[in-house]
């Protein structure tokens, strides 16, 4: 889901969801309280939130109804405390208050009615004045009084009041806006609560789960992915992190891969310079020294060093060439050449010279005259070299052979075989023989010379070629190394 849409989606909690509830909790709350309110003050349909003073006296005109009936009966009765405190009791239910006069004396009077304002209580004649038989006295306590007046059997008139405070309205509405309002906090966490959790969920925990993943590569551990939570544009960054991650670790990895590398070249070539160092230096101290005595010693000590220095210069134009070839400067000067007339002069020219060496060379090729294939033909010599001397270096059999194929390979390319008959390659160290100064026996180069460059140059020359180069050997039966070459294709003037 697409962080638009999980935005979209808020907007149900955010908006419909609290002014839904509200509407709803209002209503509920306002129809409670306003149905308690009108349940205590209606009469003959009248609100109290519309006419107060008309809803209290139609409340009190109700009460009065029931007493009036009572007082006709026996009126004799409202002598009676303990009847008097039963009136009261059901009353207070009702939130109204009861007196009693007697010959314009309190007889009774309701625990909860303000002492002070007794003396508001009006005379008999001042009910004349009221609306509707009753009077609102407006004081900090405002109340209505509906005032019912009766004889005694003895003769004494008397009088009782109905009390109806107009705070009890207020008091309702307050309870209820308090309420409201406590019902509207309460939605508004929650939906706050939500979406703090949603937010926190699709969006800070992913973001806090990327920061932490870049902090453990800016400390330098690699090998951790970021969690993906959900397949949103942040679940793709952290996807393309985890990518990052493990690109900058192959990368790291190669680097570190490398410099081990370099100081294993150095650490060989240091050992590979030592050897011929050493002789040159043993050889001039002998001439010094006048170990050298003879016409014969002395050709012989120089030969010597002759052939030492040449190692070294070996040595080091083949690691010098390495770093070229390394680093990509070295510019190649490809053309298109038969095959036939190329590797015809070249293993021609190499026969002669592994003649010399007790080599014996067979050499077959069974491309077509007219093939042409697309090459430098200095550095593809230089590959050609670089494997006949190796072949031909580590090969201690008494018939020191070495075979050349040389046929096409497919629709587009050649292929040049080289093949041994020496002891062969294990094939634990058959993987890394194209690494650079890797061999499988580190000791014989004190005695065979070389700088372990020779088949990692031929890759890399192979490789820029187009082509791919390949090892096939077991212990005891010889070694292949093999590669190809592309052929030029109809309508390629490219390299004319």
């Amino acid at each position: 889901m697409k962080i638009v849409d999980k935005i979209r989606i808020l907007i149900v909690p955010l908006v419909l969801v609290p002014f839904v509830a509200i509407v709803i909790g209002t209503i509920f709350f306002g129809r409670v309280y306003l149905y308690n309110i009108y349940g205590q003050y209606n009469s003959d349909g009248i609100h109290p939130y519309a006419n107060p003073i008309y809803a209290m006296n139609g409340s009190a005109e109700a009460v009065l109804r029931e007493l009036q009936t009572e007082v006709q009966q026996d009126p004799d009765r409202f002598l009676d405390v303990a009847y008097l405190k039963q009136i009261e009791t059901e009353l207070r239910e009702k939130h109204v208050d009861f007196l009693m006069l007697v010959d314009r004396s309190v007889y009774y009077c309701s625990a909860s009615f303000p002492e002070q304002y007794l003396a508001l209580i009006p005379d008999y004649d001042a009910a004349a004045e009221s609306i509707e038989g009753g009077i609102y006295v407006d004081d900090k306590t405002p109340f209505y009084i509906r005032q019912e007046d009766f004889m005694l059997s003895d003769g004494r008139g008397g009088s009782f009041f109905v009390v109806i405070y107009a705070e009890t309205v207020s008091t309702y509405m307050r309870r209820a806006l308090i309420e409201i309002t406590i019902f509207v906090a309460l939605v508004l966490g929650l939906v706050s609560a939500f979406i703090t959790i949603y937010m926190y969920r699709n969006f800070l925990r992913p973001l806090k789960a990327l920061q932490e993943g870049t902090n453990r590569i800016k400390e330098g551990n690699l090998n951790e992915d970021v969690e993906i939570m959900a397949n949103d544009e942040i679940g793709q960054v952290c996807q393309s992190f985890n990518e990052m991650r493990e690109k900058l670790k192959e990368s790291v990895d190669d680097r570190m891969r490398q410099e081990e590398e370099n100081r294993e070249l150095i650490n060989n070539i240091s050992h590979d310079l030592r050897t011929p160092i050493t002789a040159i230096k043993g050889y001039v101290e002998g001439i010094m020294d006048g170990v050298a005595d003879t016409s014969e010693k002395m050709d012989k000590y120089i030969k010597t060093i002759y052939n030492k220095t040449n190692e070294m210069d070996v040595l080091i134009n083949e690691l010098s060439l390495y770093s070229k070839i390394d680093t990509n400067s070295i510019p190649y000067d490809f053309i298109k050449m038969k095959v036939s007339a190329y590797f015809n002069d070249c293993f021609t020219e190499l026969a002669m010279d592994m003649e010399q060496a007790h080599v014996k060379v067979d050499y077959r090729n069974t491309c077509p005259d007219d093939t042409r294939v697309i090459a430098d033909p200095e550095q593809l010599r230089r590959v050609i070299n670089n494997i006949v001397i190796n072949a031909v270096k580590y090969n201690k059999q008494e018939e020191r052979i070495i075979d050349i194929d040389v046929k096409p390979y497919g629709n587009d390319q050649i292929y040049v075989g080289i093949r041994d008959n020496g002891e062969g390659i294990s094939e634990e160290d058959l993987p890394r023989i194209f690494d650079r100064m890797y061999r499988t026996d580190a000791s014989r180069n004190s005695q065979t010379g070389g700088s372990g460059l020779g088949l990692s140059i031929a890759k890399k020359i192979i490789e820029e070629h187009g082509g791919s180069i390949w090892a096939e050997s077991k212990n005891r039966e010889g070694t292949l190394i093999a590669f190809t070459l592309n052929k030029v294709k109809e309508g390629d003037d490219a390299y004319e």
